[in-house]
């Protein structure tokens, strides 16, 4: 009986003994001083946008619009990333013609963010092509402002709003090459529009 006790004492203070080091090692893992970053070098992630295309400065001639764009970007840091769009733009303009928008744009993005909602700014330059009653334009120059707010339902996917203004300039010539009238130049039309639009990313 003598013998049974003293095998049972052991057992139980070499139980002890393992979940006093087992406690310990779980305090060094989580005293090492590591900080959960959110995204950090390397992270990458594809996003969706899907609204409204609005148009600033054409008057009543262009109606309110869909959009949709599809980018990709990859961070440097925990802040930066660099990467690109594909946008596509639609309206139509009072008579019923239909003006597409194509914009293919590469550049930056600074995102700040705060416990799990991140607030994302991009600055792309690219170009643009658009099409109108059969006829298509290629400018050799456009550029884009987004900025938006996401929140980070989990490490894949987060969800959002963001706004997207983009400029489209045309070059055109000016002047009446087959009349007396010698005076030619060119000219410059500005395009501009913004947009509302529903985000999701996901994030690898």
């Amino acid at each position: 009986m003598k013998r049974i006790f003293s095998i049972l004492t052991a057992i139980l203070l070499l139980s002890a003994a393992v979940f006093a080091e087992d406690n310990y090692d779980d305090k060094d893992e989580y005293d090492d001083g590591y900080v959960y970053e959110q995204n950090g070098e390397g992270d990458q992630f594809l996003k969706i946008d899907l609204g409204a295309n609005f148009p600033l400065n054409f008057g009543s001639q262009l109606k309110v619009g869909g959009l949709v764009s599809i980018g990709y970007y990859r961070f440097l840091t925990q802040y930066l990333a660099v990467g690109g769009d594909v946008l596509i733009g639609y309206n139509v303009s009072v008579g019923k013609k239909p003006l597409f928008v194509f914009f293919v744009a590469f550049g930056v993005m600074y995102q700040p963010y705060v416990g799990k909602f991140e607030f994302p700014l991009m600055l792309n330059i690219g170009f643009a092509t658009l099409s109108c009653q059969s006829m298509t334009y290629f400018p050799a120059f456009a550029a884009k402002f987004t900025g938006g707010a996401y929140y980070r339902f989990n490490e894949t996917w987060s969800f959002g709003l963001s706004t997207t203004t983009y400029w489209i300039p045309q070059w055109f010539s000016i002047g009446k090459p087959n009349s007396n009238d010698n005076t030619k130049g060119h000219a410059i039309d500005n395009g501009f529009f913004t947009s509302a639009c529903l985000s999701v990313r996901y994030h690898f």
